[in-house]
This record gives structure tokens, C-alpha cells and sequence, in this order.
């Protein structure tokens, strides 16, 4: 009876704060770079992930018309050897999501391989990386925090590679280029949905330098649209995941450059 009493309130509040949050986007707005026209970068593992874990930001992202978008995936996602067909899916769904088709950049090299088990070269992460920044003029990099969100191996190594390189490459001491990465949350955080506003939105707003994106109906309609296309993926887990993620819902983010 206490427990219920004790989360009922918290419930309750966190509703109160997404429906605000919604009603005035400008009370966690916050600039992703210092220029007028901002070219972003979404450095992904796989086909799918680019819905699954970052469509709020796209969706806000997309939005904005002074923002131009590129999604580069680090592999094609051949684990079960289904490589070529999630490489189109990817470009259908980026598609949707606001991506110009041409700014979708799919790696498919045998040593970014899709294995949850192995662990990229953080040295030819960063190479992968600094290509396509240095040739969109990247203002702006989003990707996973270490943990991955789902603890994937691969999506560590994107962003310890892509680290890597802010860390080592002279070209990011002498360009403001910025790098934002995913939260990733516990179990059940991870799976309250909308629930999980009063965490993040407290998390977000207690770090000077964060970044919170949260989508209503029409964004979480455009993430469902968009993983629709990745039909080779949509099996009963992800059905459910869509259904009760957080991240289908909101994404915060760190700056660490």
C-alpha cells in the first residue's frame, strides 16, 4: 500500500510533465551548435538503430530547417546474413525520417563486423568517423554513451571509437565540432515509456551542457512508420519494444566535445 501510494504521485507528475514538456518545447530547447545552418551526423551500428533508440531526436531534428541530416552506419547488419536487404531497409526508414536517401552512408567492411560479442577497432571507428565529418563540414555527432543503451557490443564501439577520435585527431582541437552522446538507462527506465519523463527531464536539465528531445503522438507515429520499413527486423520483441521504450519517446544526451 505504500509503494502504491508512493508511485501513484510519481506517475501522475511525470504525465503532467511530458503533456508540459509537449505544450512548450522551449523549456528544454537548447542550441547543438553555434552556426545557423548545422549539418549533423548520427554515427549508428546497425540498420534499425537509427528508429529503435534516437527517432525523438530525429523527428525534432527534422523539424528545423536550418538542420541537415546523415545517418552513417557502421555496418550493414549481416549477423544472420541479411546485410543487403537491412542496408535498403535503412535508406526506406531514414527516408522517413527526414534523410535524404543520398546522406545515408552504409559501412560494410569484414572489420566492423555485425557480432554482438565483438569489439571494433576504436583506431578504424575513428577513421570511418572522420571521413564523413570532415566532408559534410559535421557541426554536430550524435551516438550511443558506452553502455550502448542495450549493452550491444557494437554500439559501445561506435561510440568509444568515435570518442577516440575527438580525443586524438588535431582536426577537432582546431574545429567547433560537437559530440552528444545517448543515456542509457536501467531496465526499468528503459521500458516506462512516456512514464520515464520526470527521470530524464530532471537528468537533462541538471547538466548544463545536455540535450532532451521528446516526441508526442505524431513523432512516435513517424518512429513506428519508420521501423516499418524494417520489415526484416519486425519480430514479436520489437514489437513490444516499440510499444513501451522510452526511446521511442524521449532521448537525452550528454555533450562530452
Amino acid at each position: 500500500m505504500v509503494v502504491v501510494e508512493f508511485v501513484i504521485p510519481l506517475l501522475v507528475l511525470s504525465s503532467i510533465l511530458y503533456l508540459v514538456v509537449l505544450r512548450y518545447p522551449a523549456i528544454t530547447q537548447r542550441p547543438i551548435a553555434s552556426k545557423d545552418k548545422i549539418n549533423v551526423l548520427f554515427v549508428t551500428a546497425h540498420p534499425d538503430d537509427e528508429c529503435m533508440f534516437f527517432t525523438p531526436t530525429f523527428y525534432a531534428l527534422s523539424k528545423q530547417p536550418n538542420v541537415d541530416i546523415t545517418v552513417l552506419c557502421l555496418s550493414t547488419g549481416d549477423h544472420d546474413g541479411a546485410g543487403e536487404v537491412r542496408a535498403k531497409e535503412l535508406v526506406q526508414a531514414a527516408s522517413v525520417l527526414g534523410v535524404d536517401p543520398n546522406k545515408v552512408i552504409i559501412v560494410n567492411s569484414p572489420d566492423l563486423p555485425d557480432n554482438p560479442k565483438k569489439v571494433w577497432n576504436p583506431a578504424l571507428v575513428a577513421k570511418t568517423v572522420k571521413a564523413v565529418v570532415v566532408s559534410g563540414k559535421v557541426d554536430a555527432v550524435f551516438t550511443f554513451d558506452v553502455q550502448g543503451v542495450s549493452g550491444h557490443e557494437n554500439h559501445s564501439s561506435a561510440y568509444v571509437g568515435t570518442k577516440h577520435m575527438f580525443l586524438t585527431d588535431q582536426y577537432f582541437k582546431v574545429n567547433d565540432v560537437r559530440l552528444y552522446t545517448l543515456h542509457s538507462t536501467n531496465l526499468v527506465r528503459k521500458y516506462i515509456g512516456v512514464l520515464d519523463t520526470l527521470f530524464s527531464l530532471g537528468q537533462a536539465m541538471a547538466a548544463k551542457d545536455s540535450l532532451i528531445f521528446v516526441s508526442g503522438l505524431e513523432g512516435y507515429q513517424m518512429g513506428l512508420r519508420a521501423m516499418s520499413q524494417h520489415s526484416s527486423q519486425m519480430v514479436w520483441f520489437r514489437r513490444l519494444y516499440l510499444a513501451f521504450s522510452r526511446y521511442m519517446f524521449i532521448n537525452t544526451y550528454s555533450k562530452v566535445h
